[in-house]
């Protein structure tokens, strides 16, 4: 089984037509793994892959390329998942029902595709 994933909370804090600017919201002593500042965007399908969102992370004063990962739905609704690296880190995104708030669950050096369990017990 996976190990405890890191839990991250985001609040949205402007929105443009197609994206999604979120900050991180201070409940973390460690260092995030995370940038403190998020871009959810829609996918324009120029990609294989074809995830349905982009999640960019925010540099000092610009957006970070590459970007972090591609979001791919779940079986659940509002629920998605990507990946850090070629498959070295799960992430998992779970928006609340108007993305007004986003939680972020990091599995640190774990990845799997059942994502049933993992998701259950959110």
């Amino acid at each position: 089984m996976a190990t405890h994933p890191i839990k991250y909370e985001f609040k949205a804090n402007k929105y443009f037509k197609t994206t999604i600017h979120y900050s991180l919201q201070p409940t973390h002593t460690k260092p995030p793994l995370l940038t403190e500042k998020i871009n959810i965007s829609e996918s324009r399908n120029f990609a294989k892959s074809k995830p349905l969102f982009w999640c960019k992370e925010r540099g000092r004063n610009k957006w970070i390329t590459p970007i972090l990962t591609g979001l791919f739905k779940t079986q659940k609704e509002n629920v998605y998942w990507g990946c850090r690296g070629r498959f070295q880190h799960l992430i998992i995104f779970v928006f609340n029902k108007n993305r007004e708030h986003l939680t972020v669950y990091y599995y640190k050096n774990y990845f799997t595709r059942n994502l049933q369990p993992l998701i259950k017990n959110l």
